[in-house]
């Protein structure tokens, strides 16, 4: 079973993704909305804190949210035998509950049209696997969220 509870940015712990937060609102604005137009994605990728280690980027430009990309994905996360998912919708995982899971917090941050944070147990290859996540969303020209950066970091397994 998948069990996610969203809590707010001021109660982000980790170091590393405190870290990539502070870079996150330097590089964006009190807003929280990364304008990628603008700024490409060269800025991003200055920011070790924010596109290195357990990182995505979900392209979210079509309606159904289940078909989402993963467009870019870095880092060890060793999940699924830690099987490549880029290129791949949400609809292609293996586990339909952690999909549903997924696009739930992901709809959250697009909804908000902000930063989002959330602690997640999600069963993998019959390990529950312990996480907090950052999902930080960027806009295009229209000022419609186009993808969502997402930044992971494993607490704890438990068998």
């Amino acid at each position: 079973m998948v069990r996610v509870e969203r809590y707010t940015l001021e109660e982000v712990r980790d170091p590393k993704l405190s870290a990539a937060l502070k870079r996150w609102y330097q590089l964006c604005g009190a807003s929280g909305l990364y304008p990628r137009d603008e700024l490409g994605f060269g800025k991003l990728i200055g920011s070790p804190e924010i596109m290195n280690g357990r990182s995505a980027v979900i392209a979210t430009d079509v309606d159904d949210p289940m078909n989402y990309v993963i467009a870019y994905y870095g880092g060890e996360f060793n999940v699924y035998e830690n099987r490549n998912f880029v290129a791949r919708r949400f609809c292609d995982f293996p586990d339909r509950e952690t999909a549903e899971a997924m696009v739930r917090c992901h709809r959250e941050a697009l909804e908000a049209r902000q930063p989002m944070a959330h602690r997640i147990v999600a069963p993998f290859g019959g390990v529950d696997v312990h996480y907090d996540r950052l999902i930080l969303p960027t806009v295009n020209k229209d000022n419609r969220i186009d993808r969502l950066i997402t930044l992971s970091e494993e607490l704890s397994r438990e068998t």
